[in-house]
């Protein structure tokens, strides 16, 4: 079994940190359970290189970046006991030196970090089982017939789930469709 684990959204949450730069920097007001889509900042005029540098900003205080859960790094050894557990995460390369240095402040164990391209598709990578939190990368997934967890957030609410899309609420709805996964396909 091979599973991809997305990083922002589904292990990292930034948002206490780059919402504030956000807000600032834009004039925007703007709480974290109001964003209701992926590109959120095209609403209000803003193009994608404006966001990233906000996040960017975000991660160089990586030290403050919060788990989206508590005790990640159990869970994550929890699905190492099951097969591969590899971070599959767009974040920007020259942020990959913060997202280490957390990974290892956290005591988050994965196999691999995989770091694509912003616009490519992680549906092409060979892992039996996505976690994102991505409308688009889940949509992307769940159509290559390959299953997509969704990683419930505010952005892709509207996400209905099918036979290749099931969302889940935290890591522990993760670690029970693995083992039902895993046991299956004995």
């Amino acid at each position: 079994m091979k599973l991809a684990i997305d990083l922002d959204g589904v292990l990292a949450d930034a948002s206490e940190i780059w919402i504030p730069i956000f807000q600032k920097r834009f004039n925007i007001q703007i709480l974290k359970n109001q964003i209701n889509s992926w590109n959120f900042w095209e609403q209000f005029g803003l193009q994608y290189n404006d966001f990233e540098e906000v996040f960017d900003e975000a991660w160089a205080d990586w030290q403050n970046v919060k788990e989206t859960e508590n005790n990640i790094s159990e869970k994550i050894i929890q699905l190492r006991n099951f097969g591969q557990v590899d971070l599959v995460t767009a974040r920007n390369k020259k942020t990959m030196g913060f997202v280490n240095k957390w990974l290892e402040y956290k005591k988050i164990q994965l196999d691999n970090v995989i770091v694509v391209d912003a616009n490519e598709s992680k549906a092409i990578l060979d892992y039996n089982i996505f976690l994102d939190d991505s409308p688009i990368q889940v949509k992307q997934i769940a159509h290559s017939k390959k299953i997509a967890l969704v990683y419930n957030q505010p952005w892709n609410r509207e996400i209905k789930e099918n036979n290749n899309i099931i969302r889940v609420k935290n890591l522990f709805d993760v670690i029970l469709f693995v083992r039902k996964f895993v046991e299956d396909f004995k």
